[in-house]
């Protein structure tokens, strides 16, 4: 509305309301009165602030919606509208918790019915498991690459090829900004510090805020560290060098996990390698033969393994569902984590020098307050 952003809440008053949104996939245009609201402000110690967040995203006013006086469907067409297609498509399709899976892995969108899944995922560590980025990314450009050559195409006409396809899977992921940052790294052939380099610029370009979010500072700082640890661990093999750089990779995200969230689950490790394995290997092609063959009038209900899935997380949940509490680092301690974590990755193949570092790791850790 006159060119800004608002969040826009409204009541639904019907089930009949409630289906005409849950279906609706075009777009629309409301008219309405309602209130003009400042959002709030932090309430609670270390609790959410929304005015900060939704400053992130550029808004800076919440309008409650008080009456909808008319309701213009629109024609035009657009791949924000393919993508809000494809959701309604698999929600109509295809059974709960099946659906929320595919709309998940496959669209990055998740429902407000998952919401008491994504408690447990998140007890359990692992709920970037949805978080599309990197495992996703690879998995669709990777196939595409390989149709195309299979069918004749030259490698320099593929690398053309791929790009509008990286654009059309950004919109169909809603343009998330770890799909994006994966993108630009798969598109920008340079070495692996040169490509952070440069995907950092141009998503500062595109999004200039996205440093001021949890999710955008998470998903460049696990690049970061994932192109540092190439050269450290490149005599070990198989299973030894997952463990290893799974753990690693933990080790240096964690202080800045604990400075947004607060809280560790030390399980998450060894989840993250099971579970990804089972989402990205399994899952992902899995769901997404599904959701094309649907297409051609095929249905393949396979919502049991879901359910099944479901009932496995939870039995794992029971006992692990409260995460160890860590104090929260102030400035200067977040500082010290990162450089002590930097020596202990550069000192990785000095066994003595790497036991030190990891034990004063530690007992820093052990030494934090709640701020």
């Amino acid at each position: 509305m006159n060119g800004q952003k608002y969040q826009v809440y409204d009541t639904l008053k019907s089930l009949k309301e409630k289906g005409f949104y849950q279906n609706l996939s075009q777009n629309c245009q409301l008219s309405f009165t309602g209130n003009l609201e400042i959002p709030e402000t932090q309430r609670n110690f270390n609790g959410f602030d929304d005015q900060k967040y939704l400053t992130s995203q550029n808004i800076y006013r919440q309008i409650t919606i008080q009456q909808i006086t008319n309701v213009e469907i629109k024609k035009n067409f657009d791949l924000h509208t393919l993508r809000r297609k494809a959701i309604v498509w698999t929600q109509n399709h295809f059974p709960k918790p099946m659906s929320d899976y595919m709309t998940g892995l496959l669209f990055g969108f998740l429902s407000k019915d998952f919401n008491q899944m994504s408690d447990i995922y998140s007890s359990l560590g692992i709920i970037h498991l949805f978080a599309l980025s990197g495992m996703q990314v690879n998995f669709f450009i990777d196939w595409f690459r390989k149709i195309l050559l299979r069918m004749g195409l030259t490698r320099e006409r593929v690398n053309l090829v791929q790009i509008p396809f990286s654009i059309f899977y950004a919109f169909m992921t809603g343009l998330s900004v770890s799909v994006l940052r994966a993108l630009f790294q798969k598109n920008i052939r340079l070495t692996s510090l040169d490509n952070i380099a440069v995907t950092t610029l141009v998503l500062m370009l595109i999004s200039p805020k996205f440093l001021l979010t949890t999710g955008g500072q998470l998903t460049l700082f696990y690049a970061f560290v994932i192109s540092m640890l190439n050269h450290p661990f490149s005599n070990l093999n198989g299973l030894k060098k997952v463990l290893t750089e799974s753990s690693v990779l933990s080790l240096c995200v964690l202080p800045l996990l604990i400075f947004d969230f607060h809280i560790f689950q030390p399980l998450s490790i060894l989840l993250t390698i099971i579970f990804g394995f089972l989402f990205d290997f399994m899952l992902l092609p899995l769901l997404l033969c599904c959701f094309l063959i649907s297409f051609l009038g095929f249905s393949l209900n396979l919502n049991y393994i879901f359910q099944i899935l479901e009932w496995l997380v939870y039995k794992v949940d029971l006992p692990l569902h409260y995460p160890f509490v860590l104090g929260k680092p102030s400035s200067l301690e977040l500082i010290i984590l990162f450089v002590l974590i930097g020596l202990f990755v550069d000192s990785f193949s000095h066994k003595k020098r790497r036991f030190f570092l990891i034990g004063f790791i530690f007992l820093f850790f052990s030494s934090l307050k709640i701020q």
